[in-house]
């Protein structure tokens, strides 16, 4: 399988990092000097965290969404949608570390079992694998 990657503008590279190694349980591949970047990375997925010298420039899909005046948790405005063997057993995993979850697992109307999550920044991950 191969290995897919994502880059995100984080406010803060330390706090992104402990969110994600300890609550999602991902490895830290790499930590620059500041840190103002870093590379974690769990199963085939790899997020790449980019901290800029000025604040405010996050952007996780939805915000065009609340900018125009709609509701804060849009609906399927994931920042990325993360194949996994089984997500059942993710969900509990996040679950008990308390990860804010948006979407409880469930079938999809697309042929899919997935739960969708939120990150320190307000990006929105959704987890899922292919119902048999």
């Amino acid at each position: 399988m191969k290995r897919v990657g994502i880059q995100w503008i984080v406010e803060n590279v330390e706090k992104s990092v402990d969110f994600y190694s300890k609550q999602l349980g991902f490895e830290i591949d790499f930590i620059g000097e500041g840190p103002k970047f870093a590379i974690l990375s769990r199963d085939n997925f790899s997020v790449m965290l980019r901290q800029l010298k000025e604040s405010g420039h996050i952007q996780p899909n939805r915000i065009p969404f609340i900018k125009a005046g709609w509701h804060t948790k849009v609906q399927g405005a994931w920042d990325c949608y993360i194949w996994v063997q089984d997500a059942d057993q993710l969900y509990e995993e996040f679950k008990a570390k308390r990860v804010s979850i948006l979407k409880p697992i469930q079938d999809t109307e697309y042929g899919n079992r997935d739960f969708e999550i939120e990150d320190i920044d307000g990006y929105i991950l959704c987890f899922g694998h292919t119902i048999d």
